[in-house]
């Protein structure tokens, strides 16, 4: 397969996007021996390398990708039993590959109708405006037309802060589950990173300035006026460590100190953030709790699936929530777990000093006590099966643990 796709990184040589245009058609010629081509209506590279955004990292002399290839593959049609099974099969394969040339592959499997009929997500706009069309249609995907800046879900732009900023969580657990070795510093180096960045969107969407390219987030939130520019340089290092990073200055630095300064920066993001969502600009996280969920009654789209899926969760079991009225109630069953996280990811993550909404908080993720390092064990225990399923095996690797059967009493 010799095909021009464009440039995958922002920086990187000649070298460097050879190597990488080498992966990608390995993993396409993969794909097409398993997959017959007339099931496929397209098959994507997303991500910073479908952007041309990638990053490149110097290893001696030597220019390396330093992210994943992530893979979006669109069938025509396909249950949903058998999108698992076809994503289990290609997973294996491309892991392979990755291995053999020492690069991380990521694969997604949809279907045509799945797109059609899926909610403008931060993830399907960018992939929309920014992705590269390795087998199939070309003309599809910018097609979906329904996946528009205006009508990206505000409640999808909190998720992504919560995900981004989930990974400050698990940074504690490395920071605390033993010997600081390199490969952990750098982890831990690289999530704040991501985080800083999610912050950073997140913000440019409550000023209406969020972008799909990282190039250009970079020049809107530099330009800004209405961002504080400690704020501004910080998004501004993460974006340029995205695209070349260099974790020499951090390896040297204290973790633990700069973990603590970078939290104390991101809260008050958050804080605005929310407060824009909930249209409360006097917001304060001793209200958040209860006024997020008497939100998410009213929140999503009007239609018959919003309407369906806030049903089918409302019918799910949870956790009793106390010290709440009926409207907060209501609420809490009808966001389910996907919107447990996120309401009760502040008192965690910022040290907050909120006696009432710590004590729910341990209630409904059934921490053991009230301290933050059980609340946020408990937290990530959740997150390992209500929100990153990957999220469990990923940690295995440094010789942490959770224990899941709190998880498994949280979750009956």
């Amino acid at each position: 397969m010799n095909r021009y796709y464009g440039r995958f990184t922002l920086y990187g040589g000649t070298a460097v996007e050879h190597q990488i245009a080498v992966f990608v058609g390995k993993a396409a010629e993969a794909i097409e021996a398993t997959i017959p081509i007339k099931s496929i209506r397209a098959l994507l590279l997303i991500g910073g390398y479908g952007r041309g955004e990638g990053g490149v990292e110097r290893v001696g002399n030597q220019e390396m990708p330093h992210n994943n290839l992530d893979f979006l593959l669109i069938l025509k049609h396909g249950a949903a039993s058998n999108l698992d099974r076809t994503k289990d099969s290609l997973s294996k394969r491309l892991q392979k590959i990755g291995q053999e040339f020492g690069v991380g592959m990521d694969l997604s499997v949809v279907t045509v109708s799945q797109l059609r009929q899926a909610p403008c997500l931060v993830m399907w706009h960018d992939m929309r405006f920014g992705h590269k069309t390795i087998l199939g249609d070309s003309d599809f995907v910018p097609s979906l037309t329904q996946f528009s800046p205006d009508r990206i879900e505000a409640s999808d732009i909190r998720n992504l802060l919560v995900n981004r900023g989930t990974l400050l969580l698990i940074n504690q657990m490395l920071l605390e589950g033993g010997p600081l070795t390199d490969d952990r510093a750098r982890t831990i180096v690289g999530h704040a990173m991501k985080a800083i960045i999610g912050y950073g969107d997140a913000l440019l969407f409550t000023k209406g300035a969020y972008h799909w390219s990282y190039t250009e987030k970079q020049s809107r939130m530099a330009a800004h006026p209405d961002i504080p520019t400690d704020f501004r340089a910080l998004y501004n290092t993460a974006i340029e460590f995205r695209f070349r990073p260099d974790y020499g200055p951090y390896l040297r630095t204290d973790l633990a100190d700069w973990m603590r300064s970078l939290i104390t920066m991101l809260e008050p993001v958050h804080l605005a953030c929310e407060a824009s969502r909930l249209n409360r600009p006097d917001l304060t996280w001793a209200e958040y709790i209860d006024l997020t969920f008497q939100h998410s009654l009213r929140d999503g789209p009007f239609s018959l699936r919003d309407l369906a899926g806030k049903a089918h969760r409302m019918s799910q079991a949870l956790p009793p929530l106390p010290h709440s009225s009926l409207l907060t109630r209501l609420g809490y069953r009808c966001g389910g777990w996907r919107g447990v996280l996120p309401a009760m990811f502040p008192v965690i993550a910022y040290g907050l000093d909120l006696p009432n909404e710590q004590d729910r908080a341990c209630k409904v993720l059934h921490a053991d006590n009230t301290s933050q390092s059980d609340l946020r064990r408990a937290y990530l225990c959740n997150w390992s099966y209500h929100g990153d399923t990957n999220f469990y095996a990923a940690i295995q690797k440094f010789g942490l643990s959770l224990d899941r059967n709190r998880t498994v009493a949280a979750a009956a």
